[in-house]
């Protein structure tokens, strides 16, 4: 009896993969014409599939002209959106092409699955959060204060002025960036600056810590509504699982370096991430550099003010005990 078990096992198997098969050829079939258009028309032209007709209440728009001039495309797999229910954290792969340079990688975030994009879009239309957090921030008002802002989002978890006034003396999806005042803004785009710290910070923390000047991230580039598009670094550091053992330990090293990095650096800034996986780091194909692709859970501590804090305590220690 048992050395036909097996054989059933197998049978079974086989029964499976065929129902599996001709399940996915139904729902090919069915989405025939869906599959044409998708590969016909480029969706990130369209200003509702990009979500621009939620802004303010957006990401940006630094990059509204490439996309509806139609620089920037999906790539293949990109284009079927019967995948998309796989495709829970919304990140796509996309070509962008420029005349004189030709086309290249990149990477498009929507920062949040449907589901998350929906509960924010409630709360706006319960007029929540334009009654309580942003409410105090339209108008008049001069600076971004970490009073008002602190534990919106793990970047400002514990915020100082100091983070504050470079996350808005470096925010990219104004014309005019540069100055730390947030009464410079226009309402617009203080609006997108605070629903995007609070909804997902990730793009702030690229541009207030950009890889031009060094630091091991991915490359901002701009936004349209509610899709981000960052740099394409390389393949995921799960990739490598099976490397040679030299590529291991030189990946592992670089790992090590981020982390100093991150902890102990001129600017006085400690960067600790919280959410330390292998889909989280990328390496370039080049020059086989480990950089951080997912920057969303990221706390920010000032060591200035930390270290202005402990003097602050030790003199009051001080005129206590000689009271």
């Amino acid at each position: 009896m048992l050395r036909f078990l097996p054989l059933k096992l197998g049978r079974l198997y086989r029964c499976l993969k065929l129902l599996l098969v001709l399940g996915l050829s139904v729902v090919l079939l069915m989405n025939t014409h869906t599959l044409f258009a998708s590969f016909q028309k480029n969706e990130l032209t369209d200003r509702r599939f990009v979500n621009l007709n939620k802004c303010p209440a957006c990401f940006g728009t630094s990059w509204c002209r490439k996309f509806m001039n139609g620089q920037v495309s999906f790539e293949t797999w990109g284009r079927l959106r019967f995948l998309d229910m796989f495709n829970v954290k919304n990140v796509f792969f996309a070509q962008y092409g420029e005349p004189r340079e030709g086309t290249r990688r990149i990477v498009l975030k929507r920062l949040g699955s449907n589901q998350e994009l929906a509960d924010i879009d409630q709360k706006i239309c319960k007029r929540a959060m334009y009654k309580t957090e942003f409410a105090r921030l339209n108008g008049d008002v001069r600076l971004l204060t970490p009073d008002v802002v602190e534990g919106w989002s793990d970047l400002v978890h514990c915020p100082s002025q100091r983070l504050l006034d470079r996350i808005v003396r470096r925010y990219a999806e104004t014309k005019d960036s540069g100055s730390f005042l947030l009464k410079n803004l226009k309402d617009t785009e203080r609006m997108q600056l605070l629903m995007t710290l609070a909804f997902n910070p990730e793009p702030l923390v690229l541009q207030s810590f950009p890889s031009d000047e060094g630091w091991p991230f991915a490359k901002y580039l701009g936004a349209c509504g509610r899709m981000v598009a960052v740099n394409y670094v390389g393949e995921e550091l799960w990739s490598f699982y099976n490397a040679p053992w030299e590529k291991r330990v030189d990946l592992a090293k670089q790992l090590m370096d981020i982390a100093e990095q991150l902890t102990n650096n001129d600017f006085d800034f400690a960067l600790y991430l919280l959410d330390v996986s292998f889909d989280n780091f990328a390496v370039g194909p080049r020059d086989g550099k480990v950089i951080v692709v997912d920057a969303e859970n990221v706390v920010v501590a000032d060591k200035r003010l930390i270290k202005q804090s402990e003097r602050s305590f030790l003199l009051y220690l001080r005129s206590v005990r000689f009271a």
